[in-house]
């Protein structure tokens, strides 16, 4: 499915929602997906992002799995509306993502075309009774570098941040320890 506009044209796929495609005067923004490094693109995470320790959790006495990041970035999703400019993706629980998650939900990942500017929405909706624990997220990977230059060469700008909170990993998890950095807007070079 693509969107395009004068400025831009995305690409994008049912299965997960996700973009494949994100191109600005026929210049490739989005990485490709070399699963030498790693096979995806951008992908939606939900209803978790992160790890479960030993992919497991507890809800009510019973335990369930759900492996990094969710089960979004893999279901298939509905086409509920497209236009030359805008799609809307819709999710809805089924009985097998209640086997990992067991509750119900509807997940909609709206994708908009605007100028230059790529617009997503997110909205989840809660049909049930009690309380809807979620995580979502978005893990677009860039094609850097866009046009010449080497990596070193970008930076990714915040604009005003008084400082940074910095949460340490030991292999896929948080450890207890995390530390506070001095001011900075700009990671990178």
């Amino acid at each position: 499915m693509q969107l395009q506009n004068e400025k831009i044209q995305i690409t994008l796929k049912a299965q997960g929602a996700e973009m494949t495609s994100w191109k600005v005067s026929g210049t490739e923004l989005l990485w490709q997906g070399d699963p030498t490094y790693w096979g995806r693109q951008a992908p939606i995470l939900f209803p978790i992002v992160g790890r479960l320790l030993d992919d497991q959790y507890v809800y009510e006495g019973n335990t369930y799995t759900m492996s990094q990041h969710g089960f979004a970035r893999d279901a298939m999703f509905e086409v509920e509306s497209s236009t030359a400019t805008s799609i809307r993706f819709t999710l809805n629980d089924t009985s097998e993502s209640r086997q990992h998650y067991p509750f119900p939900f509807t997940l909609t990942v709206s994708y908009q075309l605007v100028g230059e500017e790529v617009i997503v929405t997110y909205r989840v909706h809660n049909p049930g009774e009690t309380t809807l624990p979620f995580n979502i997220g978005g893990h677009p990977a860039f094609n850097i570098p866009f046009v010449g230059g080497t990596f070193e060469d970008y930076v990714i700008d915040f604009g005003e941040i008084r400082s940074l909170d910095r949460y340490l990993l030991e292999g896929p998890y948080l450890t207890k320890s995390g530390e506070n950095s001095p001011s900075s807007k700009r990671l990178g070079a």
